[in-house]
Formats: structure tokens, C-alpha cells, sequence
């Protein structure tokens, strides 16, 4: 997640979302979901806090920027302990002035949106790692390289000549990059188990926007929905778009030797790209023709009466409580 950046302007609430899973890629809960801010010399400017918790192993916190926060890049540092397993990994929050309009703020309404589209990709971003032999890549032979950046939140083990280890090491979860306070013997041999997600949070809310302007462009629809505005009866639809756009990604990548190798190899991903290419085209048909049908919706005028509603912190919605409380 290091490549995540989310931008929020002075003032706003910055809602941040995380999800801990176990080594096979099951939701799990934890004991100790704490969020900190970190400014760019690295002292702390908030918290520790506990994250609150929606649904097994989700949890999220809304940060209330203040005012007088500086315009500068921030790193929020997530931990938690899975299965016994301290984990911890990073997201970057910029903050601009105050009133500045951001085309990648996250919402309270856009984080529900993401929510939904894990659902759909959910083994794209749980995708285990098992006892993987790493690469030195120091000549001091104190630095190791995992095949893979993004580790989620959850107990991963690194092992050395085959005996698990817990101390001597800093883990960067965000690069799958592994560093010993003191330099290997050259026969020493490391292997790491662990699971990462193939697409961002960004690469997520891109596209669920390129979805949306599909959506905004069919003749006689509804040309101006945001995804702070999109109707609930069109969310399906706009998931279905969503979902073609991840898997038309995915396939590119696994055209490339890296991202083969989850798949075992040039035979193994020949039989992937067939599957997922049958799943986008079944995907693209279907949100075709539904988003036909929006041109057809619509929403009866009423009377709108303000009245006080229960809602989650930060002021979630009731589809979102539904959401969660399901386990859609």
C-alpha cells in the first residue's frame, strides 16, 4: 500500500480503511488495531488510536485534519497483531490548503464504494505467498527481497535455514523488503510466507471512476453522477464496471515474466488469462446492457422531512451498515 496516496485538504476528515487477513487470505479480527500519523521528519502527530472496528477483520478511523496542520505529506503507519504476528504498514496522506478542490480525496461514500468492489476482487487482494526463498539484494548481504510489494495486514513468517525468526530484522511490508541489523553468512538462506493485494486503494477508486464515466457518457442516462452521488440502485451496475476495468488490468500485467510467476509459470497463466478474459467479457456484456437501462430509471419526487438517523462514526450510511452487517 505504499504507493497509496490519498489527498484531503485542511479541515476535511481523512477516513482510512484497513482490512487483516490470515497467511491463506481469511478475514480475521485482532486484538489491537492502532493507527498513527507521522510528519515528514518522523515525529508523531497523532496517536496512537484505536481503529473501529465494522466487520471481521475491517476496520476503519476517521482523522479530523486540523486547520492548523501544515501542507505536507504525511504517513500513517497501521499495525495490529495477527495470529500472534505484530504486521504493520504504511499510507501517505497529503494535505493541501484548506478549500482546494482534490480529484483523490476518499470519502466516507467512495471507501463504501471500495468496500464493495473487494468483494468482487477479494482473491486479487488476498493472494498468498507461500515459503518464497529471497533474493539478497545488498552487497553487505544484510538486505533480502520478497517477489512482491503490498503485504497485507497479517502474520506472515520469515524463516532462516528453515527456523522461524521474530527478532535481528525490520519487515517493510510495503516493498517486501527485508533488513537484518547485522550482515548474513553468505550460505545463509531466508524464506518468507506472506500475502499482498495486486491492486492499490488508488488503482481500486480509478476504477470505479473510469466505470462511472462510462456510465455518465450513455445517451439518455444520467450524465453528471459523482461517485459521492451515484444512486444506490446504480451501484451494481457500477460495480460490474469496476470489475471489467481490474480484470482488463490484470490481464496486461500477467503478459509480463513477474506476475507469471504467480500462476506457476508461462503454462500456468496461459489457463489464468483464458479465465479472466472469459470473466471481463461476461462483465462488459452485462454492464452494456444494464447501463442501457438506466435511461429508464426513475426516482419518485417526495417531500423530504429531516429527521435525526443513527449512523456508524463519520456519518455512514445505512447501505453502508448493511454492507458490512451482511457480509456482502
Amino acid at each position: 500500500m505504499a504507493s497509496d496516496s490519498l489527498t484531503y485538504a485542511q479541515g476535511q476528515t481523512a477516513t482510512i480503511t484497513a482490512q487483516y487477513v490470515t497467511l491463506t487470505g481469511a478475514p480475521i479480527d485482532v486484538p489491537d488495531p492502532t493507527i498513527e500519523v507521522y510528519g515528514a521528519s518522523g515525529a508523531l502527530i497523532h496517536g496512537p488510536v484505536a481503529m473501529v472496528h465494522v466487520m471481521t477483520g475491517f476496520y476503519y478511523y476517521d482523522y479530523a485534519i486540523p486547520n492548523s496542520l501544515p501542507v505536507a505529506t504525511y504517513t500513517i503507519r497501521i499495525t495490529g497483531t495477527v495470529a500472534g504476528i505484530p504486521s504493520a504498514i504504511t499510507q501517505y496522506l497529503k494535505v493541501v490548503l484548506a478549500g482546494t478542490a482534490t480529484d483523490v480525496t476518499l470519502s466516507s461514500k467512495q471507501a463504501e464504494l471500495i468496500a464493495a468492489l473487494e468483494t468482487y476482487i477479494r482473491c486479487a487482494q488476498r493472494i498468498p505467498v507461500l515459503d518464497e526463498l529471497a533474493r539478497c539484494s545488498s552487497a553487505t548481504n544484510d538486505r533480502f527481497q520478497f517477489s512482491w510489494p503490498r503485504w497485507n495486514l497479517t502474520n506472515a513468517e520469515i524463516r532462516k535455514n528453515d527456523e522461524i525468526i521474530t527478532s535481528g530484522f525490520t519487515m517493510d511490508y510495503d516493498t517486501g523488503t527485508l533488513t537484518f541489523t547485522s550482515p548474513l553468512h553468505s550460505t545463509d538462506r531466508i524464506n518468507g510466507s506472506y500475502n499482498f493485494r495486486w491492486f492499490t486503494q488508488v488503482d481500486e477508486l480509478r476504477f470505479l471512476s473510469d466505470a462511472l464515466g462510462q456510465m455518465n457518457i450513455e445517451p439518455g442516462g444520467f450524465n453528471n453522477m459523482t461517485l459521492n452521488t451515484v444512486p444506490d440502485p446504480f451501484v451494481g451496475i457500477l460495480m460490474m464496471g469496476a470489475v471489467k476495468n481490474a480484470l482488463k488490468e490484470l490481464i496486461f500485467c500477467l503478459q509480463f515474466q513477474q506476475p507469471k510467476t504467480v500462476f506457476g509459470g508461462k503454462e500456468g497463466v496461459k489457463e489464468a488469462i483464458a479465465n479472466f478474459t472469459s470473466l471481463k467479457e461476461n462483465n462488459e456484456k452485462e454492464f452494456a446492457v444494464d447501463k442501457k437501462q438506466m435511461k429508464k430509471a426513475t426516482f419518485p419526487q417526495m417531500r423530504v422531512t429531516s429527521t435525526p438517523e443513527f449512523t456508524l462514526p463519520g456519518g455512514r450510511s445505512r447501505w453502508f451498515r448493511y454492507l458490512y452487517s451482511t457480509g456482502i
